[in-house]
């Protein structure tokens, strides 16, 4: 039987209904994984408590009611608290039932938030089974499905290592799928597995994967499996940056449509609203693909800490503060996620340190401290970035799944964590809920922000809310029917969130109550096709030379030799690696050597023009962010050949006029296409002042928009702010990379600084 969890009803209903026959509320199922042998047949009941719905998916009857306590941590349980903050890929520990508490024969560990979906039919039962697996999913996945679940399994696979349980890895059919999330149901000790655990073994383990891969990454994944197997490429870090240029690769013919709003709401039982969130009551529709967005979507939801004085300042300020900090990214393209998740902490630090100065500055301590949670959902294509601190919380939420992503920053979080105690059983705690972290209240470098990352690649929902929401598990029992009207077209992004908020008053009214949300609804416009070899820096095999005068006879008979030439361009490369050190290291004192003309000298005899267009895509030393300043090849004229064009395609026509000499432009993104080209994306910062071309760019008083400018050089020079993409050997050849440079210089690149 499971009671409803409307306080002015509490009527018994018989399962699977999904809802209260009384008042209609929907009813809260807590669904768990068994990690342990099977002891007990379906439908039976262990403890007076759980259900054995189908083997190994067991119901808590009385989710409502606190588990019993286990006072000693089982070495079961310990990798799944250790690697709790994976609370998107890996369930975490409910229960342990010891033969005493259940009358089985053997103990087991029951896992919550596993790989179990659930929908409700019409007739209003409630269906339950766990998502498909990697291998039932894998054919039918699109192609950035497929390579983004191994990226997946990439990071994954270093934080298992830890923990001594990266074979779970390595058994596809305990890897589940829920669209483009990876899950896993349960985590094996390796002691356990019967062979090596190593990439090696993992590269052995995805050839099965390879013969029915996507045509377009068939042959590329193939040769990524062949570089493991093969120990080519030797580190994590190697493959997470091979599939990261793949899906970025791959990436370039999506398209998501993107609706975000949010709203906040008092509540029945607060004097005021501390809550603060971004953008209030504003519904926003965008769609986004490659190159920078006007419109930075974005989600912020902040809760002013209850009980601390002048909480809504507090999450009133740290939204503008991160407002401010993040507007920036809608003029950086090209940066990894590495680099965009320092930059989301770099702005969350920011706002704390703001609010810290400001409680130091009124002497403000202990609970008279102003503070804050916040949680934010940042679209940074390809990608939706999930930052957080604090207590408010962030769900992604498909059609037959809803999971909590982030993992609140709370004493019982922490005690689990550290393997001290199962969640369930530290949330009990008198001072359980208690806050660990939180915007305003210590220093920044007492403060560790979460940021996660999920792929554009297929419809969901993020939900971003406060506690006066996720209370009492709220989010777990409303998703189901909210989620439906939304993906039935009953109910609009707006009107969802409204519902929410009258749900949480109705059920919960004790706080403060936000809601954010943003859906997702990628579509694939263009299919790009990956090569039959990496996409970065790693090494490829050397071609084997010839080893007998016969071999030798053999290759002059049949064709030209190619050993030598090889050999001469690997020399060149080691040579030109080397001037181009020596230069880059002298560039302010010395005057710059012609990238051309070194390769020219220093290998004659490397002729043909594929072996040095790749020689020049290899070498090109452009960097993201750098600047460069355009020469002219004679004083007063336009550098010849520098044009931008729309997008990094081979035979674009150019979009623009010539870059004028002396002009200024920043490298806002790099990128390499599939036959190996390298495209640099660049913003013009500045253009010489006065009417001369052969004048740069000098420091002045005058406002930037008040600028002198040549009417007669009007159509002739591309203007300040143009965006556009060259070869990134162009940019080499017919302009200077600078250390530094000045705020006019910088000019209109300085907001992307």
């Amino acid at each position: 039987m499971i009671q409803c969890s409307n306080p002015t009803c509490r009527a018994v209903t018989t399962p699977p209904i999904g809802r209260c026959l009384t008042c209609q509320t929907p009813l809260l199922y807590r669904f768990l994984l068994a990690d342990g042998p099977n002891l007990a047949s379906p439908d039976s009941w262990v403890g007076d408590r759980y259900r054995v719905w189908q083997s190994p998916i067991w119901l808590d009857t009385q989710p409502e009611l606190p588990v019993k306590l286990v006072y000693k941590v089982p070495a079961i349980a310990l990798p799944y608290l250790r690697l709790a903050d994976l609370a998107q890929h890996i369930p975490r520990p409910y229960i342990y039932l010891t033969p005493d508490l259940s009358g089985l024969s053997a103990p087991l560990l029951l896992l919550e938030a596993a790989p179990i979906q659930t929908w409700e039919r019409e007739d209003g039962h409630l269906q339950v089974q766990l998502l498909p697996s990697l291998l039932a999913g894998w054919t039918g996945a699109s192609a950035l499905q497929q390579l983004n679940w191994l990226r997946q399994i990439a990071l994954l696979w270093p934080r298992l290592h830890q923990q001594n349980v990266a074979s779970t890895l390595l058994q596809v059919t305990g890897l589940r799928t829920d669209g483009a999330l990876l899950r896993i149901t349960t985590l094996s000790h390796d002691d356990d597995y019967p062979a090596s655990i190593s990439l090696t073994s993992l590269g052995q383990s995805w050839q099965s994967l390879v013969d029915s891969a996507q045509p377009s990454i068939q042959a590329y994944l193939g040769w990524l499996v062949t570089a493991l197997v093969e120990a080519r490429l030797t580190t994590s870090r190697e493959l997470i940056a091979e599939l990261e240029q793949a899906l970025q690769t791959l990436a370039q013919g999506l398209t998501v449509q993107i609706d975000w709003v949010a709203h906040t709401d008092q509540g029945p039982s607060r004097n005021r609203n501390e809550d603060a969130c971004h953008p209030q009551g504003l519904m926003n529709t965008l769609r986004v693909s490659y190159g920078t967005p006007e419109v930075l979507p974005l989600v912020l939801v902040c809760d002013g800490i209850g009980g601390h004085e002048q909480g809504n300042v507090a999450s009133q300020t740290a939204v503008e503060v991160l407002l401010h900090q993040l507007t920036g990214l809608r003029t950086c393209a090209d940066l990894t996620p590495e680099l965009i998740g320092q930059h989301l902490k770099q702005a969350v630090n920011l706002a704390n340190q703001a609010l810290v100065s400001r409680n130091n500055q009124e002497q403000r301590s202990e609970r008279a401290r102003m503070g804050t949670t916040v949680v934010m959902a940042v679209v940074y294509f390809p990608y939706v970035y999930i930052v957080h601190v604090g207590d408010s919380r962030a769900y992604r939420i498909s059609p037959k799944t809803c999971y909590q992503i982030t993992l609140d920053d709370d004493i019982a979080s922490r005690e689990a964590q550290q393997g001290y105690a199962l969640y369930p059983e530290a949330a009990q705690m008198p001072s359980g809920g208690a806050l660990i972290q939180a915007l305003g209240i210590n220093d920044t470098s007492f403060l560790s922000p979460s940021v996660q990352f999920l792929l554009l690649d297929d419809p969901s929902l993020l939900l971003l809310c406060s506690d006066g929401l996720s209370d009492n598990d709220r989010v777990d029992a409303l998703w189901r029917p909210t989620i439906q009207a939304l993906i039935n077209g009953q109910a609009d992004l707006s009107s969802l969130s409204q519902a929410l908020i009258q749900q949480a008053n109705r059920l919960n009214g004790h706080d403060n109550v936000t809601v954010g949300l943003m859906v997702l609804r990628p579509r694939v416009e263009t299919q790009v096709n990956l090569p039959d070899q990496g996409l970065t820096s790693i090494p490829q095999p050397r071609p084997q030379a010839p080893v007998a005068s016969a071999a030798r006879a053999q290759s002059g008979a049949h064709g030209v030799n190619r050993w030598p030439l090889w050999t001469g361009l690997g020399t060149a490369v080691l040579l030109v690696q080397a001037v181009w050190f020596y230069h880059h290291q002298r560039q302010s004192t010395a005057a710059p050597i012609p990238w051309q003309s070194a390769i020219d000298r220093l290998a004659p005899g490397v002729t043909g023009e594929p072996l040095l267009q790749l020689a020049r895509e290899r070498l090109t030393p452009v960097s993201l962010g750098s600047l460069w300043q355009l020469r002219a090849s004679s004083p007063g004229h336009v550098s010849d050949g520098l044009r931008l064009v729309p997008s990094p395609q081979p035979g674009t026509i150019p979009g623009s006029p010539m870059i004028g000499a002396g002009s200024i432009v920043r490298v806002t993104r790099i990128q390499t296409l599939a036959d190996q080209t390298r495209w640099a994306r660049l913003q013009v910062c500045s253009i010489p002042s006065g009417l001369s071309l052969a004048q740069m760019p000098q420091e002045t008083n005058q406002p930037l928009s008040r600028r002198n400018s040549a009417g007669s050089l009007e159509g002739s020079l591309t203007p300040p702010g143009s965006q556009g993409w060259v070869r990134a050997y162009l940019l080499q050849q017919l302009a200077d990379l600078l250390d530094s440079a000045t705020r006019t210089q910088v000019g209109q690149c300085l907001s992307g600084l």
